[in-house]
């Protein structure tokens, strides 16, 4: 192949449009078409700006065969990456909604006798459910080391335009779901305020775990599909410890605020036997954390 059909072929692989090239290159669209067509030829500081570009040699653009298997290879990563997000923000929900369970059987004890009781069964039916998930976070885990290590040297597939696409997308849910869990904790609010429920009931609090289940699922779902668009794939300039002070700081987030609501929990509403749930729903939100970053998503 000639740098014409090459120069086409990868900018189609990397779902840029000509006159998309030409602005990264400051030239005008119909330069980028002659290029292609083989009716003029760019300067050598052209050449080497779009080998940059596009992450290639200028052998591979100039003399070599630039085909479309990256096309292919963008459907398997998205399916796999679509397939993993899902898989990921279910193994969450299924937690959250093991704790949601556990709260709403430990508010059923009808007396403080049974208490301890109720708090064992609940305790139970939670680790029937982060049974489920656990396998589902090593079996993705697994997988998503594999897709590593296939495109370990593949650089980034999308374009501007799909990432502003995404962008959109992603703040709408963003928004959404952290509307609804704010109406989860207003709603808690307002049924131990107006002394709805007892300070001693669980209901609001199975109240405001039931707008999270069905909301963080989401947050996780959109937030891996996003880090796809903004991270250049499997590159192995990607440092371990990069993403380890990334891991540190949410789980430290996580962590803070858990203890926020821990004293909420106790100063306010005297909820000093229950409070104490806030850490271990904690530490499972900063295990899922660990396992999502540590692959480099």
């Amino acid at each position: 192949m000639n740098l014409g059909e090459n120069l086409q072929n990868i900018r189609k692989q990397k779902n840029l449009s000509q006159e998309e090239l030409a602005d990264k290159l400051n030239v005008s669209r119909q330069s980028v078409s002659k290029w292609e067509s083989g009716s003029s030829y760019p300067e050598i500081e052209k050449i080497i700006t779009i080998c940059e570009i596009f992450q290639c040699s200028m052998d591979e653009l100039v003399k070599g065969e630039i085909t479309t298997s990256i096309a292919n290879e963008k459907h398997e990563y998205d399916r796999f990456i679509a397939k993993f997000s899902k898989g990921i923000a279910f193994g969450v929900f299924l937690v959250l909604f093991g704790v949601t369970l556990m709260l709403m059987v430990m508010s059923c004890a009808p007396n403080s006798e049974s208490s301890d009781r109720y708090v064992i069964i609940g305790a139970i039916v939670l680790l029937l459910f982060v049974v489920v998930a656990v396998p589902i976070f090593i079996i993705l885990g697994i997988r998503m080391d594999e897709i590593q290590k296939k495109y370990k040297n593949i650089s980034n597939f999308y374009s501007e335009t799909e990432k502003v696409a995404y962008n959109h997308k992603f703040s709408i849910v963003i928004a959404t779901t952290v509307s609804i869990i704010l109406i989860g904790v207003i709603t808690l609010l307002s049924l131990y305020g107006f002394q709805i429920c007892d300070e001693e009931s669980l209901v609001p609090v199975v109240v405001l775990m039931i707008f999270i289940t069905f909301s963080v699922p989401f947050i996780i779902n959109v937030g891996i599909q996003k880090s796809k668009y903004e991270m250049t794939l499997y590159k192995e300039s990607h440092k371990t410890d990069e993403n380890d002070e990334i891991i540190g700081k949410i789980s430290a987030i996580i962590m803070i605020i858990a203890t926020i609501v821990y004293f909420i929990l106790g100063f306010v509403f005297n909820l000093w036997k229950l409070n104490w749930l806030v850490f271990p729903v904690g530490g499972m939100l900063c295990g899922i954390v660990s396992i999502i970053f540590s692959k480099e998503v």
